[in-house]
Order: structure tokens, then C-alpha cells, then sequence
């Protein structure tokens, strides 16, 4: 909460400018500053320096609230809309969307799914809600250069199109001679289709940061970004790329997996592991404390790399070992540091031509499983009415992906 703009800060108007002047932009810039200094600086008093300390500090602290409390701002008519993901299992393990006020990840291979994902949510968001959306804006922080407008547009025309569908099917059990009545619904819905991907992409705010560097600076201004655009969601497309090219490997641990760290071995661009984390723990803090504020979910996308280990014992140690004597185990990049930071974790996985999504992690949600497909829409639930493959029954610790691993060794 410390990172909180000052210009947010309920303090006198004069004052306030008079603090931004003097380059003290967050209310960590204020606090960091003893009385004397404020003294110094904006030509106070000890007392006005003292007030406007515990004034500052007063409004940044978090206040408490009991769980009665938090569970009638979560029901009552003020609360703002879920932001469900149209995967009817995992909304029901979810209950009311993505959880506001923390980070959700979706970590998986590359071309398993994650960015459409990430697409469809930003739809969902900036869809109006005669389409089942919120109507609200979206910041989509593309570090991979894979957001794309075009494919939006292509999902925002299959909403339309299931929209109108679903319509003329209503009034075809309601009155005879429906047929005119799909007609005339479907060609509106096709006259309209400019209008609405016009609508709904204006409300997208792209960033297309290319360093670390220009990532942070990206976030501290994301307070502002998300206020201006009355944003409801904001997406990192990936959390990832930008740190794993930067950083070095120090110890040559795991293998070349998705989007891997690199050859190991001394640091990278900026630095090594420890750097690194560093900058991890900056950028977590960052989000957790814009979506605390703000009450808003935060997405964001992870890599995978491959943590080579003994003879493979399981199906997805084979197909990452290649088979072999040696086995692979596939683990989410950036380390036990970073998984920490994460409130929900969604993985997404293939087996062999089918992919499936697992909730990995998550404080209270159930360890939910479902089969996919990517249509036009996005990801789209699929039931084949029969059990699940055995790999991805039982506990979470067991999946192919891991969530816990020794945190000396971890360096992936």
C-alpha cells in the first residue's frame, strides 16, 4: 500500500502539490523522510511534520475487518461483478471469478493455450454486459509481442455470432415463425460487428515493454493507467520472458525447457539469480499492491523449464526426457521466491493431442481438473463423458508441473 500515489492521498491541495513538486511521488517517498527532513524540505513545523507522517501513514496501513465483514462485501450489492472465465468447472470451483485483490497465474509449455487465455479473459472484461462482460477497460502488459488485435476481433465475432444464436433459439420457443425472426437477429448481430469489435478493442490498453527496466517503470505507473481506463483486469504476457533474458542462470541446474534461462553459467545481461529475484520481488509487490487497492484480479502468464532428474517415473518425465534412461520433470520458471507471490495458480498441460487445465495452488479453491479445446471464442470446456487419465488424478504434488521444489537447488 506504501506505493499508493501521493496525489490519491486525501491531504490538503497545496500540500499535496507541494509534496509532488519536491519529487515525492508515492507515500513510501514521504514515510522514507524523517521530521526534520520534511522540515527541511517543505518548510514545516515539527507538529505539521509529525501530522503529516502519521497522516500518510494512517492511510496507506491496511485496515482490518472481520471475516463476517469480508464475506457481506463479497455478497452485497456493492461488490464489484465477477470475472468468470466461461470453463463452467472452474467457475464453479471458483465461485465468483478470478479472486479480486490478488494474483492469478497460468503457467504451461508454449502453444498449450496460455495467451488465448489471457485474450479471452481481456474480452470478457471489455465485452458490454449484454454479452455477459463488465463493460470495463483492460491494461495488457505484452512483454512477447503476442497480444493480437486480430484475434480478438476474431473472438469478439464468435461472441456476437453465439449471441445471436442463442436469441433467435429463444424465440423460437416462444413464437412460430422464428426462422424470420434468426434472420433478421443474425444480420442485425452482422451489421453490428464493427461497432462492437470498435467498442470492445478501444477498451484494451496495450504496453509493450522490452526490459525489466522499462517493466517497472511500466507498473509504477500503472495505478494511474488503470484509474484513467476505469480498468477492471490487468493481464503481464509473461511475467517470464523479460526476467529469464536478462538474468543468468549462475548454476547450470536444469535443462532448455520452454522459453529455457539459457546456457547456465554466469549472469546474464543485468545480472544473476540473486538480481533476479530482486527484481521478482519488486514487481510481485507491485501488483499485489495494485490489486489490493484497487480491488482487481491481476493475470499473469509463467514459462516452464525442465529440471533434469533421475530415471523417469512418470509419463510427462518421459515425454520431457525423451524417453530415455534420464528423465526430465517439467517445473514452473522463476523459482519457489515467485510461487510464493502467486494467490491462484492455473497449469495447463498437454498429453499427448489433449490438453487439460488443473488448479495447482489456491487458498480456497478445490484441486480441479478439465479437458479443453481452443475454438473460436477461446478456450472451450470439453466433456467426454468418460474419467480423466490416471496422470492427472490424486494429489497436486504429483502432477507434472511442480509447485514445491528445494529451494537451494531451484534455479529455473
Amino acid at each position: 500500500m506504501a506505493t499508493r500515489q501521493v496525489s490519491r492521498l486525501s491531504l490538503a491541495p497545496q500540500l499535496r502539490d507541494h509534496l509532488i513538486a519536491n519529487n515525492l511521488i508515492t507515500a513510501r517517498d514521504v514515510l522514507l523522510l524523517g521530521p526534520l527532513d520534511l522540515m527541511e524540505l517543505l518548510g514545516l513545523t515539527w507538529s505539521q511534520a509529525n501530522h503529516l507522517l502519521a497522516d500518510v501513514s494512517a492511510q496507506v496501513t491496511p485496515p482490518y475487518a472481520t471475516a463476517w465483514e469480508a464475506l457481506a462485501q463479497l455478497t452485497s450489492g456493492e461488490a464489484p461483478p465477477p470475472l468468470r472465465t466461461g470453463l463452467p468447472i472452474l467457475d464453479g470451483a471458483l465461485r465468483l471469478g478470478l479472486p479480486l485483490g490478488s494474483i492469478t497465474e497460468l503457467v504451461g509449455p508454449g502453444g498449450v493455450g496460455k495467451s488465448q487465455m489471457c485474450h479471452m479473459m481481456a474480452l470478457t472484461a471489455a465485452l458490454p454486459t449484454s454479452f455477459g462482460g463488465l463493460a470495463s477497460g483492460v491494461v495488457y502488459i505484452d512483454t512477447e509481442r503476442k497480444f493480437s488485435a486480430a484475434r480478438m476481433a476474431e473472438m469478439v465475432q464468435a461472441r456476437a455470432r453465439a449471441a445471436a444464436a442463442t436469441a433467435a433459439a429463444g424465440a423460437a420457443a416462444i413464437a412460430a415463425g422464428a426462422a424470420g425472426a434468426a434472420t433478421t437477429a443474425l444480420a442485425t448481430t452482422a451489421a453490428a460487428s464493427d461497432a462492437l469489435i470498435s467498442e470492445v478493442l478501444q477498451r484494451v490498453a496495450v504496453m509493450t515493454p522490452g526490459s525489466t527496466g522499462e517493466l517497472v517503470g511500466a507498473l509504477e505507473a500503472l495505478q494511474t493507467i488503470v484509474l484513467r481506463h476505469r480498468a477492471r483486469l490487468v493481464v503481464i504476457d509473461s511475467i517470464a520472458a523479460l526476467a529469464r533474458t536478462e538474468y543468468g542462470n549462475s548454476t547450470a541446474t536444469t535443462g532448455g525447457g520452454d522459453g529455457g534461462d539459457g546456457g547456465g553459467g554466469g549472469g546474464g545481461l543485468l545480472g544473476g539469480i540473486m538480481e533476479r529475484q530482486q527484481v521478482l520481488g519488486r514487481i510481485a509487490s507491485q501488483l499485489k499492491a495494485l490489486a489490493e487497492s484497487l480491488r482487481i484480479p491481476v493475470l499473469v502468464t509463467n514459462q516452464v523449464t525442465t529440471r533434469i532428474t533421475g530415471p523417469a517415473t512418470h509419463p510427462h518425465q518421459q515425454q520431457a526426457g525423451g524417453g530415455g534412461g534420464g528423465g526430465g520433470v517439467l517445473t514452473a520458471a522463476l523459482g519457489t521466491k515467485w510461487a510464493h507471490c502467486v494467490n491462484l495458480r492455473i497449469v495447463l498441460e498437454r498429453l499427448h493431442e489433449r490438453r487439460f487445465l488443473k488448479v495447482a495452488k489456491s487458498p480456497s479453491c478445490a484441486n480441479v481438473v478439465l479437458e479443453y479445446v481452443i475454438g473460436p471464442m477461446g478456450l472451450q470446456q470439453l466433456d467426454r463423458g468418460g474419467e480423466l487419465p490416471a496422470v492427472l488424478q490424486g494429489n497436486v504434488l504429483d502432477m507434472a508441473i511442480l509447485n514445491e521444489v528445494d529451494y537451494g537447488a531451484e534455479y529455473g
